[in-house]
């Protein structure tokens, strides 16, 4: 049987320091200094951040490694996805099958487009309603 860690994060600033964790490791910096140096890719990590708050309970995100994208297709750059989402599906001593899965680039900026939306009901909430602004934010999230 293969063990994957489940993380849970409380808060996006836990979340990054995880992801970016090799990254600090190398410079030998706080989260604050890796930011104020322009270490850390903040709109990626917050695009994958909205991904994972939009995932189902049964539902991972799965990064591979550079080199074995490579070593199976040959190359990485220019479009080789090096992310997923899906589900596990079967599993043995040695392999998993990973389920309906789809590279996460895409998904990742259907997420921000629901937060974002989310967002605009929430604050539609909070001031004036107008409502012919907040059906269409609704129709959006709906679709």
């Amino acid at each position: 049987m293969v063990v994957f860690p489940v993380r849970e994060y409380t808060s996006y600033d836990e979340f990054v320091r995880e992801w970016c964790a090799e990254a600090l490791a190398d410079e030998e910096c706080s989260l604050t200094e890796a930011r104020d140096r322009g270490l850390i890719d903040e709109q990626a990590t917050q695009l994958r951040w909205q991904l994972l708050g939009e995932l189902n309970p049964d539902e991972l995100l799965l990064t591979i490694p550079k080199w074995l994208a490579e070593e199976k297709v040959g190359f990485t750059e220019g479009g080789t996805p090096t992310e997923f989402v899906g589900r596990i599906g079967d599993e043995t001593e040695k392999a998993i099958l990973f389920i309906d899965s789809a590279p996460a680039k895409p998904l990742m900026k259907r997420a921000h487009r629901i937060h974002t939306l989310e967002t605009n009901l929430n604050e539609q909430n909070t001031d004036t309603p107008d409502v012919e602004q907040r059906a269409w934010l609704q129709d959006r999230l709906t679709e």
